[in-house]
């Protein structure tokens, strides 16, 4: 599958999972959070926990659905835009 991680999504909420799914609301836009480019949003939810993420899903501009508590794994394929590395810091030899 491939995820363009420059098109814009958002958050969508529902009940944390262990709430009676009778009662729990079906997901709804976090109004809160203006959409952003999908990269940025998955840099930022990889710092929640795991537990935190249960409640949330992201949605793209064209309908991807990402269930947010699996991000791990959708990082994973190697396509995932990470920040560039830092330079290296040049190593000075101690004194002798």
């Amino acid at each position: 599958m491939h995820i363009d991680w420059t098109e814009r999504a958002w958050l969508e909420w529902s009940a944390p999972q262990d709430a009676e799914p009778a009662t729990r609301p079906a997901y709804t836009r976090v109004d809160s959070v203006r959409p952003e480019p999908l990269g940025k949003i998955v840099r930022l939810m990889l710092r929640w926990d795991i537990g935190t993420r249960r409640s949330f899903r992201i949605v793209t501009e064209n309908g991807l659905v990402l269930d947010a508590s699996r991000l791990e794994n959708i990082v994973q394929d190697g396509t995932f835009p990470f920040s560039l590395p830092v330079a290296p810091v040049a190593i000075i030899p101690p004194e002798i």
